[in-house]
């Protein structure tokens, strides 16, 4: 039976909040045993809604599933494995014994300027709500003019997917801000409701002759609330903090665009 190192939420609630193990339940039916376990040569980095680790010099803290291939295959899903955080096989400490297990390291395109979490234990974080960092795009002209276009764009679609796997797509305003786009949506929403099982959705511009596409990686964003309000205030005069909204963070992690001229097709990976 595979072994898989979980550092945050895929952890075992142990009484903290429930956000703090938002996807265990997903797998816990999978899950044969469990026991507590460290990543050397790691640190673990705060996401907001949820953490990462990429190599460094710290250690981070987690337990070792025995996990059955279904289980795994829906963690897979739940991280995006393997266009978000690729899963590695890597060495784990369990008490002075070495085991290897799977782990998810953190896709590049969140890494710049999080904050690392000392204690390596997502539990024993820091709760200060951080506003993502300023996504880093490549130096290119062509993709500079297209992230205009989708920040002037008055509304985009917004495609996630049902629990039994049907597409849901609705027109949604939209705002970027930090290259990252946000959608403010009620709380009991269909949207918040598939994204939080499965975070990948794609974004699209409604034009069908100049088309650009957006897969993406959606999650709660709280703590970016402050911020994003203001440039939905720019944009459309509506405040969502005061209209009981909740907020959908999507990092890019392709852009692709095409048009009716000749070989007009683009694809950035970010």
């Amino acid at each position: 039976m595979p072994r898989l190192f979980v550092y945050g939420t895929l952890r075992t609630p142990v009484g903290g909040p429930p956000t703090d193990t938002t996807y265990h339940t997903q797998i816990a039916a999978s899950v044969a045993s469990s026991v507590s376990g460290r990543l050397d040569g790691a640190v673990l980095l705060d996401f907001g809604a949820y953490p990462g680790v990429a190599r460094g010099d710290g250690t981070v803290i987690g337990e070792v599933f025995e996990i059955d291939d279904d289980g795994l295959a829906r963690a897979d899903e739940i991280e995006g494995h393997p266009d978000f955080y690729e899963r590695h096989l890597e060495t784990i400490m369990v008490g002075n014994d070495a085991v290897e297990a799977w782990v998810y390291w953190a896709p590049s395109a969140l890494l710049a300027n999080r904050p690392v979490i000392e204690s390596g234990d997502w539990f024993d974080r820091p709760r200060t709500p951080q506003v993502a960092p300023r996504l880093e795009l490549p130096d290119d002209p062509e993709l500079a003019v297209v992230i205009g276009r989708v920040r002037e764009a008055e509304f985009s679609w917004f495609a996630s997917a049902t629990s039994d796997g049907r597409a849901h797509a609705v027109p949604m305003w939209h705002v970027e801000h930090g290259n990252r786009l946000y959608f403010a949506t009620p709380e009991n929403a269909i949207k918040i409701r598939n994204v939080t099982a499965n975070p990948g959705v794609v974004v699209s511009l409604p034009d069908p002759m100049d088309v650009v596409i957006i897969d993406g990686w959606a999650t709660r964003a709280p703590h970016s609330m402050h911020a994003v309000s203001a440039v939905f205030i720019d944009k459309y005069e509506w405040n969502p903090s005061t209209d009981g909204q909740a907020l959908i963070e999507v990092t890019p992690l392709t852009i692709r665009t095409w048009s009716s001229a000749p070989d007009s097709s683009r694809r950035w990976s970010l």
